[in-house]
């Protein structure tokens, strides 16, 4: 998690980004001792959590399904090549990436909770 904060800090400016937004799942090592740290010394990266179990506001929640779904659920692929032409094939068929994002993501609810989230988070800071 640190290795991707400290790339994305480089490659996004300060001079041209005030603020970063991260989102990431409740994974145990997003939020160990040293992300935090690190954190602390970079407030103008924000890292946002999905809820622990929220499919329908984490996209990359439904691709990793449908990976599982259609390559890895049933464990009859005894070669991990036969394993990685299934997990390909929607690639293949369907581009990086054709999953939309839910209306979640849209919804004035949801965007009004980010914002007062994010304005608390800030709080501390600015005092």
């Amino acid at each position: 998690m640190r290795e991707l904060l400290e790339t994305l800090e480089p490659t996004y400016p300060a001079a041209q980004y005030r603020r970063l937004y991260v989102g990431v799942d409740n994974y145990r090592m997003h939020k160990a001792q040293a992300v935090t740290a690190w954190l602390a010394n970079h407030p103008r990266i924000v890292v946002l959590f999905v809820p622990t179990y929220g499919p329908r506001a984490n996209p990359i929640a439904r691709a990793f399904g449908d990976v599982h779904d259609k390559g890895t659920r049933n464990h009859t692929r005894k070669r991990l090549r036969d394993v990685l032409k299934e997990v390909q094939r929607p690639l293949q068929e369907h581009g990086s990436w054709h999953y939309k994002l839910s209306q979640l993501y849209y919804e004035p609810d949801v965007t009004a909770v980010v914002e007062t989230m994010t304005a608390e988070r800030l709080l501390p800071a600015a005092a």
